[in-house]
């Protein structure tokens, strides 16, 4: 599962880069030339093979999401154990453990994201609003573009977090939308005409590729897309979104994620027309925060539940990719259900005990 079928047209645009093969880019990979870089470096400096460097990226990137992941939930929630959580969580994610570490870019691509809303993330929170912050924001969101599009997520979590923020008057939320805006476009302007100078294609000939000849729209296939990219871990977002709501307890934080999380999978069916589990995974983070409220409900039972949830999505994956075995996902969900059931009893049971 580690060389996907996209995986050798990265291989060969870092080639095309290298000037070592000469088919053209059918695919347009070099308008995004940012995560070809790497994978390039390592072969002329350490002769490292382009297939090895990007398994290098991508599990530098893996870790690093893991991080960032961490700290962004950790300064939501104040609560080390729901980071911890969460972080688990999504690095045992099917989409993350398979494509995450696989000969792609996604990796890379949502480790920027999330780098992202980390920076987005602090300059909004602040008092008072740093132009040079807000600056920097929109200039790593520009580049971002140059690696992978899911950066374009981080800016819909900027705009409700500053939209909705308590600390910023409407004057400084203008300021702070043109200053991030006027950076990012300059810099992807910037990068999209530097591309088009050097090899003659820009994003904007990858945007009319993907719209060529997109499949059909199916509700049953997005549907069961997106079941797939956090598979059993639905289920604790679930009951821990439920339990977020009766809290009543929502930061302007908890807004921006929950409008991010709804809207981007809203927009998504509208603008871009492969709605597969690996391109949706870009909207995961943002119910991490829930997963791990969900998962805490069960008290000592937490972390194991979390552990056998993202081992058995990982293993139903790998025999359904291997083997095409029918009727896991189904079977799987109901057996995690009634676990989930036999959880919360043995968890009051624990409480019980304790008391006595």
């Amino acid at each position: 599962m580690s060389y996907q079928t996209d995986s050798s047209s990265f291989i060969h645009a870092v080639e095309l880069l290298l000037g070592e093969s000469s088919p053209p880019d059918r695919l347009f990979r070099r308008s995004k030339p940012l995560s070809l870089l790497l994978p390039a470096f390592l072969y002329l400096s350490t002769d490292l093979s382009i297939q090895y460097g990007f398994w290098v990226q991508q599990f530098l990137a893996y870790w690093l999401s893991a991080l960032f992941l961490y700290k962004i939930i950790a300064f939501i929630s104040s609560k080390d154990f729901f980071a911890y959580l969460a972080m688990l969580a999504y690095v045992l994610c099917q989409p993350m453990a398979v494509y995450g570490l696989a000969v792609l870019t996604d990796g890379l691509g949502w480790c920027w994201m999330l780098i992202g809303i980390w920076i987005s993330l602090k300059t909004i929170s602040s008092s008072t609003l740093s132009i040079f912050n807000l600056a920097i924001l929109g200039i790593f969101m520009g580049l971002g573009l140059f690696i992978k599009e899911s950066i374009l997520v981080t800016g819909i979590f900027t705009f409700f977090l500053l939209l909705i923020h308590p600390n910023h008057s409407l004057k400084a939320r203008l300021i702070g939308y043109s200053v991030v805006g006027s950076f990012f476009l300059s810099t992807f302007f910037i990068g999209n005409y530097l591309t088009d100078l050097f090899w003659g294609i820009s994003i904007f000939d990858w945007v009319k590729f993907g719209q060529s000849d997109p499949p059909p729209f199916s509700w049953s296939s997005f549907i069961i897309q997106s079941y797939h990219t956090i598979d059993l871990y639905w289920f604790l977002f679930i009951i821990g979104f439920y339990k977020s709501i009766s809290s009543r307890k929502w930061s302007p934080v908890h807004y921006a994620l929950c409008l991010t999380f709804i809207s981007g999978w809203i927009l998504l069916p509208l603008f871009w027309p492969y709605l597969y589990d690996r391109i949706l995974f870009m909207m995961a983070p943002f119910i991490m925060l829930w997963v791990a409220i969900g998962a805490s409900h069960f008290k000592a039972l937490a972390l194991p539940l979390v552990v056998f949830a993202g081992c058995t999505n990982l293993l139903v994956a790998f025999f359904i990719y291997k083997y095409q075995i029918s009727g896991l996902i189904t079977s799987s969900a109901f057996l995690f259900c009634l676990l989930l059931l036999l959880a919360h009893v043995l968890k009051d049971r624990q409480v019980l005990d304790k008391s006595d």
